[in-house]
């Protein structure tokens, strides 16, 4: 058997009368597979280029049969057809280049855009976009990835409604710049605006690396300048100021509870919110907090808990299963009354806390001043903070290590020290004091000394009667009462 190249070398070399004649055999008696032939050299050496459409063939009563058109967008297939009333395909391919335009504009606008919903999905954890961006350039965490995501839902895709954005490429580097004066004028403050613009960036760097636009408008925006009344940092409380406040009755218990948390761990807003039963845990017989979600890496951390909050903490979710977050339901109005009702705890007025910039977040910077001026060591602070630190330092701190256990728990002790001595009000740490139920009164379950005559007003805001005891005196019968919302032994 020959070859084809042996075949194809024969036919060039014959003569012209038996090619001719070979050829007008084929033809006459081969006529479908030389059409066959012929039609797949022609797929193969026409330069085709994408119609952008697609013609689909139905049944149709008064034709016979109908053309739907269907077109692409964004480099998929839009969901509807339609009809082109005609049964010719030529017209059918007409009509369909003459009305693409109107026909795309009219279902964007009354579908909302395709793109305005590819922003709105970007973030989300079933979208195979993001999981694609996430396999490249590695998972945000789950806070800041909420946050992204509320960003684009309700800022930046009622934004992009406003202006009808029917394409990729009508987003400009004017438009964000419109976008950013959008948010300025809503009272949004100039750092702020740009924290929200980093969330557009990572959705502009896909588009353009998967060729959906050709350049990123987000790489030559340029970030609003700050203002110097906005670099201005957060006030907090004087020390002294605080001293003893969590040691008085609150009418609001999850105020309370929150302000108690804040100023004694230095926890972020979203750590608080995060944290279920099972991430407290404890390291040579003191209580910490597993941090295993926050706004950066550095945030994953162990965070000290004193014996106090602990109580506090695990008195209020007794009712809450393990794996719930204990502040799951706490949005941003509770943490706006916390740090309102802290003002009325120390008579202080609303106008006090506007020009003092003082916030509930301002409990991280109380406890930063607390832990500074007690001398615990500015590589602790930020370690305990979450902020970023040197890799030495975190090796130092590393709670899988042993020694770097034997440091932390140091470190914590030295902190429920300084917050024992600044904050609770006791000359020595003596534990959390609980107090007990007795047939002649109450009982001090951490001195074992028993308290009678117990004043009605000792119940601790959460309803229970754990609370914090001053040392009871070493001779003489001592009673406990409260002096203007303040525990103290009273010697006869």
């Amino acid at each position: 058997m020959k070859t084809l190249q042996q075949a194809v070398s024969d036919i060039n070399g014959a003569d012209k009368k038996n090619f001719l004649a070979l050829r007008s055999i084929i033809a006459t008696e081969c006529f479908s597979t030389l059409k066959a032939l012929k039609l797949i050299d022609y797929e193969y050496n026409t330069i085709r280029q994408a119609k952008g459409y697609n013609l689909v063939k139905q049944n149709s009563k008064k034709l016979g049969h109908v053309y739907y058109v269907r077109y692409w967008y964004a480099r998929r297939m839009l969901p509807s057809k339609w009809c082109t009333h005609t049964n010719i395909y030529e017209k059918a391919c007409e009509f369909a280049e003459q009305n693409r335009e109107r026909i795309i504009s009219g279902y964007l606008t009354k579908n909302g855009s395709e793109v305005v919903r590819f922003f709105e999905k970007f973030y989300d954890l079933n979208n195979p976009v993001y999981q694609s961006e996430c396999i490249r350039n590695g998972e945000l965490k789950g806070v800041t990835r909420e946050r992204y995501k509320a960003i684009l839902r309700d800022d930046f895709a009622p934004f992009l409604r406003r202006k009808r954005i029917r394409s990729f490429e009508e987003i400009t580097v004017p438009l964000l710049d419109d976008f950013q004066d959008e948010l300025l004028l809503r009272g949004i403050k100039s750092k702020s605006v740009n924290c929200e613009m980093a969330s557009l960036g990572r959705v502009f760097r896909y588009l353009t690396r998967k060729g959906l636009m050709k350049t990123n408008p987000y790489i030559n925006l340029g970030q609003i300048p700050v203002k110097p009344e906005e670099e201005e940092g957060r006030g907090c409380y004087e020390l002294e100021k605080m001293k003893g406040i969590f040691n008085i009755l609150w009418e609001d218990k999850l105020s309370y509870l929150l302000n108690l948390i804040i100023h004694t761990t230095d926890m972020r807003n979203g750590e608080i919110r995060n944290f279920c039963k099972t991430d407290i845990i404890t390291i040579s017989e003191c209580y910490f907090i597993d941090i295993k979600d926050s706004k950066t890496k550095n945030g994953i951390r162990l965070v000290p808990l004193h014996d106090l909050v602990y109580t506090a903490i695990t008195d209020f979710a007794k009712d809450i299963d393990e794996e719930t977050p204990v502040f799951g339901k706490v949005t941003d109005h509770f943490f706006r009354k916390a740090y309102m009702e802290l003002g009325k705890m120390l008579n202080v007025s609303g106008d006090f806390l506007k020009e003092q910039r003082i916030t509930f977040y301002s409990g991280r910077h109380f406890w930063k001043t607390l832990m500074n001026a007690g001398g615990l060591g500015e590589d602790a602070e930020e370690v305990f903070m979450g902020h970023k630190v040197t890799n030495d330092v975190a090796k130092l701190y590393n709670h899988r290590d042993k020694q770097g256990k034997e440091l932390l728990v140091k470190k914590a002790q030295e902190i429920f020290g300084i917050l024992d001595r600044n904050l609770f009000g006791s000359a020595t740490r003596i534990g959390s004091a609980a107090v007990s139920a007795s047939t002649t009164g109450y009982r001090s379950l951490v001195t074992g000394r028993e308290v009678v005559n117990i004043d009605e007003r000792l119940t601790h805001p959460l309803d229970t009667f754990h609370f914090r005891l001053p040392i009871p005196p070493e001779t003489g019968i001592a009673t406990l009462k409260s002096v203007n919302g303040v525990l103290k032994w009273i010697t006869d």
